[in-house]
């Protein structure tokens, strides 16, 4: 009896104590988010990169310190019908949460128009916006910004950028929005003029970014794809994080919140041509975007960060070779074209899981194995956006 009383004294007292605390602060909603996209990024680059900045640069990657102060996971991203997936496939299930064929944008395999995240997003009056270091008519940010059967209409997609609603869009691409001639147009449209009869702000160098004004910008800096980031001519043509961080002054206006979508999309180009030293400038391009995002997310606790891929490129592998193991000290000689350091699994896309990494309200959302579709539904759920929008037929 003596031992019973005992116990419910102490529960007693713990349960003064608890009441007797304050509430513990709830974790802040979740009202925005920036998806980084590393084209082509698969843990190979990545480890490749953490390699050289740990050793050679003596910093830690901003990826790597994101993902230790927050979560990290594996996807998987093959396509509706093949193991190994393109871009436009890959992105698709990012911005949709609906695996599609390779080659098709913004809809299922069989023609149905999907909506995808940007179109939810804004339904709610969030604002939205993409970046990206390719054309903005390429296959990932065009997966956020239209819906195509191919990803080579190019033309098309540049038209139903500037119909859309996104408020920020930054990249090369300027052959698709000028008539032949100018441009690639064979319709006579001049988008630029289009454009600004929008509302946007039209900017087409650095300079021009840096002094524009307005709620939107579409800023075309390239014919095509940027340069490589090793070869870009930086008092012309402005950096990942620097277009990252104008969008984010447009985008944070919203009081509702916002979506950007921020891709390293030529990584993947470079990997391709199993150019080492233009893929390692790449994604460490990429990873100094990441880090000004985490700088601005200490003043916004409502922020979620994202860092994955649509898929993995080339498969390079840091390797032993007839010289035995190499040393540490090694792994300067990255930035060297012929470097033996690293084998090439292939000069195509890899079928192998990309890393995910995540920091924010609701991150944990994001950690485990998940497959690419889930990315895009873990998103919905994390922004409240369920039961906006479904895949409807192409009119």
């Amino acid at each position: 009896m003596r031992a019973t009383k005992i116990t419910c004294l102490a529960v007693i007292s713990l349960l003064a104590i608890s009441l007797g605390r304050p509430a513990a602060a709830q974790q802040p909603r979740a009202e925005s988010l920036i998806l980084f996209i590393g084209d082509g990024m698969g843990p190979e680059i990545v480890t490749i990169a953490k390699m050289y900045s740990e050793q050679v640069l003596e910093a830690e990657l901003s990826m790597v310190a994101l993902a230790n102060t927050g979560v990290t996971g594996l996807v998987t991203t093959h396509s509706a019908d093949r193991l190994v997936t393109d871009s436009a496939a890959g992105a698709t299930a990012l911005a949709t949460g609906v695996k599609t064929g390779n080659g098709v944008v913004g809809m299922t395999i069989d023609g149905a128009r999907l909506e995808n995240l940007f179109e939810r997003a804004a339904s709610q009056g969030k604002a939205v916006g993409v970046v990206t270091t390719t054309s903005v008519t390429d296959a990932t940010p065009a997966s956020f910004l239209s819906h195509v059967r191919a990803r080579g209409y190019e033309t098309d997609i540049a038209a139903q950028i500037i119909e859309g609603k996104a408020s920020v869009v930054m990249g090369g691409g300027l052959n698709y929005f000028l008539p032949a001639g100018d441009g690639k147009r064979a319709d006579g449209r001049n988008l630029i003029e289009e454009a600004r009869d929008k509302g946007f702000a039209v900017v087409l160098d650095r300079d021009a970014l840096a002094a524009a004004s307005g709620d939107r910008i579409l800023g075309i800096f390239a014919p095509e794809d940027l340069p490589y980031e090793n070869e870009r001519r930086t008092y012309e043509v402005p950096s990942l994080a620097e277009m990252m961080t104008r969008a984010l002054r447009v985008l944070t206006a919203d009081p509702d919140g916002f979506v950007l979508v921020v891709e390293g999309g030529r990584i993947d180009h470079a990997e391709h041509e199993h150019n080492l030293p233009g893929a390692l400038a790449e994604i460490l391009a990429f990873d100094a975007a990441i880090g000004s995002a985490m700088d601005y997310q200490r003043s916004d606790s409502a922020l979620v960060l994202v860092v994955t891929a649509d898929h993995d490129t080339g498969g390079p592998g840091l390797t032993a070779g007839e010289a035995g193991y190499p040393k540490i000290s090694d792994v300067s000689g990255l930035v060297n074209e012929g470097s033996t350091l690293v084998k090439w699994l292939s000069e195509d896309h890899v079928g192998t899981m990309v890393p995910i990494f995540a920091r924010g309200p609701g991150e944990r959302l994001f950690s485990g194995i998940l497959d690419n579709t889930e990315v895009n539904r873990r998103a919905i759920t994390l922004l409240e956006l369920e039961g906006v929008g479904a895949a409807t037929e192409q009119r």
